[in-house]
C-alpha cells in the first residue's frame, strides 16, 4: 500500500506540479520536471505507466497500451485541457467555460541544452525559453520568456497571491497579485538546489504584456526554499518582486504528515499592485490550504484566501470545499464550492459551484 501510495504522489506531481503533492513527497520541482519551478511538462524520466496504472480509480487495463510522450529520442510533448460548468450564486445563472487548452513541447538539443515552447490556445499565452542545466543538473540557467518564480505556484489561478479572479464574479472586483494564467515575463533565470535548498534569481523586462519593453528599471525576483524529507515533510520559502514602484515580498511554508495529510500557507504583502488603486496602496494576499489522501483516486481539499488593501480599503475572504477526483488515467475531476465574504457593508457575497475537469499528458 505504501509503495502504491509513493508511486501515486510521485505520478501526480509529475503530471500537475501541485504543491500539495510535492510537500507529500518532501521532494521540490526541479526533481521532477522540465521546467525546474514546476508546472506544465514534466521530466522524461517519470515513467508514464505510474499514471496508467497508480494514479486513478480503475487503472489501465492490461499492458497492451503504454502511452509514451516521446515524439522522438530527443522531442518530448504534453499538454493540459481544462474545462468547466460554473454557477454563480449572486446572479442564479451558469455558463460553460474553457479554461486552457495548452500543449508543450522540449527538445534536447544538447547533452545539456533544451528548447521549451508552450501555447495555450484559449488564453492565447505562451512560454518560449532555453535552458542550460550544469552543476550535474542541479543548476541551470534560463533564458527567454517564462513565468518568474515567486511564492507557491499553485494550479489554481484565482488565488489572490496568484492572479486572483478576473471581476467576472458579481460584487467582486478585480483582486490579486500579476501571476494571472497568461502572465509571463522576458529576461533571465538562474536557480540552483543545494541539497535541501532551492535558490532562484529573475532579471526581467517587468512588463508581462508585451514583447519588449524599453525602460530604465527592470524587475528582479528572488526566491530560496527549503524542504526536508521523511515522515514529517517540512518547507519553508520566502519571495521577492521588485519593479519600479511595484514591490512584493511574501513568505510560505508546508507541511505534509505521512503521506497523506498536507498543510500550505503563503502570505504576501504588496505594494502599487497594477490591478489595485490607489497607486500607492498597500495590499495583503494569503492562503492556507489542507489536503488529504482518502484513497487511490481521491483527495480532499480546503482553502482559505484573504486579500485586504490598505489603508482603510476592503477585505475579501473566500472559503473553498472540494475534491480531487481521478477516475481513469489522465483524467481528473475538481467538484468545489466557493463561498466568498466582504467588510464592505451591502455588498454582495456571492456562493460560486463549479466542476471543473482537467486531461492531461
Amino acid at each position: 500500500m505504501r509503495l502504491t501510495l509513493l508511486i501515486f504522489l510521485a505520478a501526480v506531481n509529475a503530471a500537475f506540479a501541485l504543491p500539495r503533492f510535492a510537500i507529500l513527497e518532501g521532494m521540490q520541482c526541479i526533481n521532477c520536471h522540465i521546467n525546474p519551478t514546476g508546472g506544465e511538462l514534466r521530466s522524461p524520466e517519470e515513467a508514464s505507466d505510474f499514471m496508467d496504472h497508480h494514479l486513478s480509480f480503475i487503472p489501465a487495463h492490461g499492458h497492451e497500451f503504454k502511452f509514451d510522450p516521446n515524439l522522438g529520442k530527443d522531442i518530448l510533448i504534453g499538454g493540459d485541457v481544462r474545462f468547466q460548468y460554473l454557477y454563480d450564486g449572486q446572479m442564479k445563472k451558469t455558463t460553460f467555460q474553457s479554461m486552457e487548452g495548452a500543449i508543450y513541447s522540449a527538445i534536447h538539443l544538447y547533452s545539456s541544452t533544451r528548447l521549451y515552447v508552450k501555447y495555450d490556445f484559449v488564453n492565447s499565452a505562451y512560454e518560449a525559453y532555453g535552458m542550460y542545466n550544469f552543476n550535474e543538473d542541479n543548476s541551470y540557467v534560463k533564458v527567454g520568456a517564462f513565468s518568474p518564480s515567486y511564492g507557491i505556484r499553485l494550479d489554481d489561478h484565482t488565488a489572490y497571491t496568484r492572479g486572483g479572479n478576473f471581476g467576472l464574479l458579481q460584487g467582486i472586483p478585480l483582486l490579486g497579485l500579476i501571476f494571472s494564467p497568461d502572465y509571463r515575463d522576458l529576461g533571465v533565470e538562474l536557480g540552483s538546489k543545494f541539497g535541501r535548498f532551492f535558490i532562484t534569481a529573475d532579471a526581467t523586462n517587468g512588463n508581462g504584456l508585451t514583447n519588449y519593453d524599453f525602460n530604465s528599471q527592470k524587475a528582479f525576483i528572488g526566491r530560496v526554499e527549503y524542504m526536508t524529507h521523511g515522515f514529517v515533510n517540512l518547507m519553508m520559502g520566502a519571495s521577492g518582486y521588485f519593479s519600479g514602484g511595484t514591490k512584493m515580498w511574501g513568505a510560505h511554508a508546508g507541511i505534509g504528515i505521512g503521506r497523506r495529510l498536507s498543510i500550505l500557507v503563503e502570505y504576501d504583502w504588496a505594494r502599487s499592485l497594477p490591478t489595485v488603486l490607489p497607486v500607492h496602496s498597500l495590499s495583503n494576499a494569503s492562503f492556507v490550504e489542507a489536503s488529504y489522501y482518502f484513497t487511490s483516486g481521491l483527495f480532499g481539499v480546503a482553502r482559505f484566501d484573504y486579500f485586504k488593501q490598505y489603508p482603510g480599503g476592503p477585505t475579501y475572504y473566500r472559503y473553498i470545499i472540494g475534491a480531487d477526483v481521478f477516475p481513469i488515467p489522465h483524467i481528473d475531476f475538481i467538484p468545489q464550492v466557493r463561498f466568498n465574504t466582504t467588510n464592505v457593508v451591502g455588498a454582495p457575497q456571492p456562493v460560486e459551484a463549479l466542476i471543473q475537469s482537467h486531461i492531461y499528458f
